[in-house]
């Protein structure tokens, strides 16, 4: 195989989006064999960069007869992903599926079945883990800038909106949560780096038009007792800091749209000394009377990753045999996390979506 010759099911913003994002980005490793959506009108008047070669369908079942497909990625509402998926990969194709994967555990276990049963065919698209910020703050923390990590925020206001489109309807398994969570969650888990033994949630619907949530707060902590705050706001009106970490000995932050990370960190030359606390009367100042600290400013330029690099992962997968990074338990774990944050929050037009327990 000299290409993967790729479909596209959905041909909403998200399907167009990743049309153009592999045609612009890895064009000598994909070419265009066919889309897919259910409504006729959407396969009219397609952009001419696409090129006049590949096939259209109204069906998923008669996509899955053309044998010049090799991958198809699923662009569609949620809740049609691992239907879809297990019929791709029983059709023998190769199958990239966008987040959410799935709606709870449940049904991210038949997709587990599946996948066995046809390996190194399913690929998930959790591709915010190549966006440049956190992949920067993922090394840096691996080089030990911050000292032991205590405490990461994350955060993402995608702008003020009364949305009203199928995203905000709890019975297509919309709302925020569903939409940005899993972004969120999935850079959370592997800044956390460690099983989690807590989740706290909170979730709210202040201005949608529809019952989805459009404001969430979520408190993750993991088994080395580093914590993970995420806050998804489709409600608030400025932006700020989309990434914070505090450590032992410095902190970062990554503010929307800038080109660096910033770090204020204690010197990395000084070695804490081995002190005691006084409990007589102390000098008349604030702090350690006994040491004296300087700090470092620094700011870090960030990589040049992009979130199309999932396209690139995936292409190395199915032409070269490379690992693809995005390991099934990985994402599974995400769902997990999700549906208990359904769970924890009590949202309750969500609450039809969580196993009992």
């Amino acid at each position: 195989m000299d290409n993967i010759r790729f479909a596209v099911v959905g041909l909403g913003r998200m399907g167009r989006g990743q049309i153009r994002e592999i045609l612009k980005n890895v064009p000598a490793r994909y070419e265009l064999a066919a889309v897919c959506d259910i409504t006729a009108e959407r396969l009219e008047g397609l952009p001419a960069e696409w090129g006049k070669e590949y096939r259209k369908y109204t069906s998923v079942d008669e996509l899955l007869k053309d044998d010049s497909v090799d991958l198809v990625s699923l662009a569609t509402r949620h809740l049609d992903h691992v239907p879809m998926a297990v019929k791709v990969l029983e059709a023998g194709k190769a199958c990239m599926v966008e987040k959410p994967v799935a709606p709870n555990v449940a049904e991210m276990e038949k997709l587990r079945q599946a996948s066995l049963a046809h390996p190194g065919k399913l690929f998930l698209r959790h591709n915010r883990r190549f966006e440049p910020a956190f992949v920067k703050a993922k090394e840096l923390i691996g080089r030990g800038v911050l000292g032991d990590v205590q405490y990461i925020r994350l955060c993402r206001a995608v702008g003020y909106c009364r949305r009203n489109d199928w995203m905000t309807a709890p019975e297509q398994f919309g709302g925020l949560l569903t939409n940005w969570g899993p972004h969120l969650i999935d850079q959370a888990l592997r800044l956390i780096d460690a099983p989690v033994t807590e989740v706290w949630a909170d979730m709210r619907r202040v201005i949608s038009i529809g019952e989805g949530d459009d404001m969430s707060r979520i408190m993750i902590r993991g088994a080395n007792d580093r914590l993970a705050e995420i806050e998804l706001s489709g409600v608030c009106t400025t932006q700020g800091r989309e990434l914070e970490i505090i450590g032992s000995r410095g902190t970062l932050y990554y503010e929307s749209g800038a080109k660096t990370i910033h770090v204020r960190m204690v010197d990395p030359a000084i070695e804490f000394q081995d002190l005691k606390p006084h409990c007589d009367n102390p000098p008349l100042k604030y702090g350690n009377f006994e040491e004296t600290l300087s700090f470092v400013d620094a700011d870090y330029e960030l990589p040049a990753t992009a979130l199309s690099d999932v396209w690139k992962h995936c292409a190395a997968a199915i032409l070269d045999s490379v690992p693809y990074p995005i390991a099934f338990d990985e994402a599974m774990e995400v769902v997990r996390i999700t549906e208990e944050v359904i769970r924890k929050s009590g949202f309750a037009p969500l609450q039809k979506f969580c196993a009992a327990k």
